[in-house]
């Protein structure tokens, strides 16, 4: 997505009202998937299918879509302690709808905001859509996008238009990324080096959310992040940044320890995918299990920050 549509900032006005949490993030808040926990002969049927977001919007009811906003971990959150879950109605997310929720909607109501890291290449090449440069201007492209664009149409040997074109010369001027030619092209090392070619725009974007989002919120709300569920982006951009990693919240895992990295939480339990628990699927997203965890995780959060009391029910 190129922009936060207002449709996807609207809310009932007695939700903002009424005590509430807000989460931003992508599919892994918004419960991509639990629809196939559902017993059902339909959705059992399912489970064994691929089923991934191409094939899942197609066959959500409103009955699927109660049972997966009911058993995501903002859902069991809410039914445990009565604070409303403030989450996009729509499946996804990058940097800047998942901020653009939590500004749109903050207020005296908020009893705390829940962020869960994307990846770290869903952001603008300036980490706003509100920019004017020569590069995002237009359709607000995200330059790792553009960029693995240009390198396939390379690689296949097909032409690239004059808009392309256009974004690869600006990159190549104003933040070093080498321009590349069939003649001297190696896809093996082009995919080796793409993460030290984003490095400094990668950065640089996760910075910008620290100063510009991260760091208001905190000021007036209790803010818990989650570690990002891509790899790469946690451990190269979120626990190399001092201020995130402190801020990072304890996530309790199968094994009853707790960790601050999502990919070691993840490895505890018995499935550590859906498409590990239902391999015909191919869907990646956290099991109802986890979801189950991570709602466990905030709320004993929120108890030792005395958002909550101590007398509120366990999940799991």
């Amino acid at each position: 997505m190129t922009d936060t549509s207002f449709n996807r900032l609207q809310f009932k006005k007695e939700d903002l009202i009424e005590p509430h949490i807000i989460y931003g993030g992508d599919s892994f808040i918004w419960g991509e998937g639990l629809d196939l926990y559902m017993d059902t002969p339909y959705w059992i049927s399912e489970r064994s299918k691929r089923n991934e977001w191409d094939q899942l919007f197609e066959k959500t009811t409103p009955e699927s879509n109660k049972f997966r906003e009911t058993n995501r971990f903002p859902g069991l959150i809410e039914s445990k302690t009565g604070l409303k879950q403030i989450v996009d109605p729509t499946n996804g997310g990058d940097y800047q709808s998942s901020t653009d929720i939590v500004n749109f909607n903050l207020n005296e109501s908020t009893n705390a905001v829940v962020y869960l890291f994307t990846s770290v290449d869903r952001n603008f090449l300036h980490s706003s859509m509100h920019c004017e440069c020569e590069f995002c201007s237009d359709m607000k492209p995200k330059p790792f996008n553009v960029y693995f664009n240009y390198l396939s149409k390379i690689a296949n040997n097909e032409p690239i238009d004059a808009w392309l074109q256009s974004k690869i010369d600006y990159l190549v001027k104003y933040e070093n990324i080498p321009e590349f030619h069939l003649r001297d092209f190696d896809i093996h090392k082009m995919i080796q080096h793409m993460d030290t070619i984003f490095h400094n725009i990668r950065k640089r974007n996760i910075d910008y959310f620290v100063a510009n989002h991260l760091k208001k919120w905190l000021k007036t709300h209790k803010v818990y992040l989650i570690d990002s569920w891509c790899q790469w982006t946690s451990r190269n951009y979120i626990h190399a940044n001092p201020f995130i990693e402190k801020h990072l919240l304890p996530l309790k895992g199968y094994d009853n320890n707790w960790y601050k990295m999502y990919s070691e939480w993840e490895r505890t339990f018995p499935h550590e995918r859906m498409s590990h628990e239902f391999p015909g699927c191919q869907n990646g997203h956290p099991t109802l299990l986890q979801h189950q965890y991570l709602a466990e995780s905030v709320i004993t959060a929120m108890k030792k920050d005395s958002i909550l009391f101590n007398n509120t029910k366990s999940i799991i």
